[in-house]
């Protein structure tokens, strides 16, 4: 999320000057649009951004605080308490300085006459799909639902990525075990094994051995410091961001990886727009918005041009069916709750579905990456042996 300062212009042609927090200038020209205002101009605000978006919540509030507060708030409201109660009761309670310091600033801006939505808007605290359910559930008085919809869909993200590090955690342990092997192996047995050995005979050593004796050599700390920082200042220099984004995108075209990412964006997707669909938020919003948190590129614009088709009244079925990347089975289903009038059942249906079949992709992912590390550390291991053992056979010819 960032900030941006906008001039617009309403429909009695009035100016009208503030800021938006939105994820890019696009999103933000729509939510203006939204508002029924006309945009003159509009700029990031650099100043806001430090304090706002996704670099504040990246760095200092954890989606696990945003989950107890939203939870705590939604108990609160259940209990009967207002808003501005409920923050200033939760304000005492929270822990994280940042986020008891942005709750202070969205109840000041509260108890000031703004709306709620707004004022979690100004802060940043919250992403677009989230400052929309707090805005539908004010417009129908029931911010209660609102604010359990949104720990439901933290709940839901924290969830996801704890699966995720789970899958990962083995092949990540097997794989740093196997450098900290090498590393011990090529600093200090492979010198040691080779000073018994005099400098003619060094001279006089297969090519295998050569090769194990340079790869000893150059393992040097100097050589690994010099590493470190080389990948730091690229990592400093690089936008990695943009890297990270491109290597996703580009994963589509690997077929395992392919079924994994469509899996965990659909799932992602659906997700999104049961949740908001269940707040009340109209379709089409609720369209944007959904394909607005999908990630992958390649997977968001086959995605988009359903918002202009289903907009010009094509049904919402027939235009899900014309998108290559969708399995059959979302346009079939989506087919069915347009019929029946019960979408957001159906989304439901459909994420429990692409959820399920990421796990099940996760999983095959883990069992062959497993095995490939062994057998990659075996193949290594292997030709260190087979090198010594030519090297102690080469030296055993040689006439003294």
């Amino acid at each position: 999320m960032g900030s941006y300062k906008y001039l617009c212009v309403d429909q009695i042609g009035k100016e009208v000057r503030g800021s938006v927090s939105a994820p890019d200038v696009k999103e933000a020209r729509l939510q203006l649009k939204d508002k029924g205002l006309r945009v003159v101009s509009i700029e990031a605000s650099s100043g806001a951004a430090k304090q706002s978006g996704l670099g504040f919540k990246s760095k200092k509030v954890k989606d696990s605080d945003l989950y107890n507060m939203a939870r705590e708030l939604s108990v609160l409201l259940k209990a009967g308490l207002r808003i501005d109660n409920s923050i200033e009761t939760i304000i005492g309670t929270v822990s994280n300085a940042a986020l008891r310091e942005t709750l202070a600033n969205a109840l000041k801006d509260i108890r000031a006459g703004k709306s709620v939505a707004e004022s979690f808007e100004k802060s940043g605290l919250f992403n677009t799909l989230m400052v929309s359910l707090i805005r539908v559930g004010e417009s129908v008085g029931n911010l209660r639902m609102s604010f359990e919809q949104i720990a439901a869909h933290l709940q839901f993200q924290i969830q996801f990525r704890a699966e995720i590090r789970n899958a990962l955690t083995y092949p990540i342990f097997l794989v740093i075990a196997s450098c900290v092997t090498l590393f011990v192996i090529f600093k200090f047995i492979i010198p040691r094994f080779f000073t018994v050995f005099g400098q003619d005979q060094l001279l006089t050593l297969p090519f295998a051995s050569k090769m194990l004796l340079k790869a000893s050599e150059f393992m040097s700390i100097k050589v690994i410091v010099a590493a470190l920082v080389v990948g730091v200042a690229f990592f400093k220099l690089v936008d990695m961001k943009r890297l990270m984004h491109a290597g996703y995108s580009y994963a589509l075209s690997i077929p395992l990886m392919r079924t994994m990412i469509i899996n965990l964006e659909l799932s992602r997707f659906s997700y999104s727009m049961y949740t908001m669909l269940s707040s009340g938020i109209e379709f089409i919003k609720a369209l944007r918005f959904s394909i607005d948190l999908i990630q992958n590129v390649k997977v968001k614009q086959s995605l988009e041009p359903a918002i202009k088709l289903i907009k010009e009244g094509r049904p919402i079925g027939g235009v899900f069916s014309q998108i290559e990347l969708l399995p059959e089975i979302a346009a079939n289903m989506i087919t069915v709750g347009e019929k029946s009038g019960n979408m957001k059942e159906i989304f439901l249906e459909l994420f429990n579905v692409f959820d399920d079949r990421f796990k099940r992709t996760i999983k095959k992912i883990v069992i062959l990456v497993e095995p490939l590390i062994i057998t990659v550390m075996g193949m290594v291991v292997g030709f260190i042996v087979i090198s010594m053992i030519l090297t102690v056979m080469s030296v055993g010819n040689i006439k003294f």
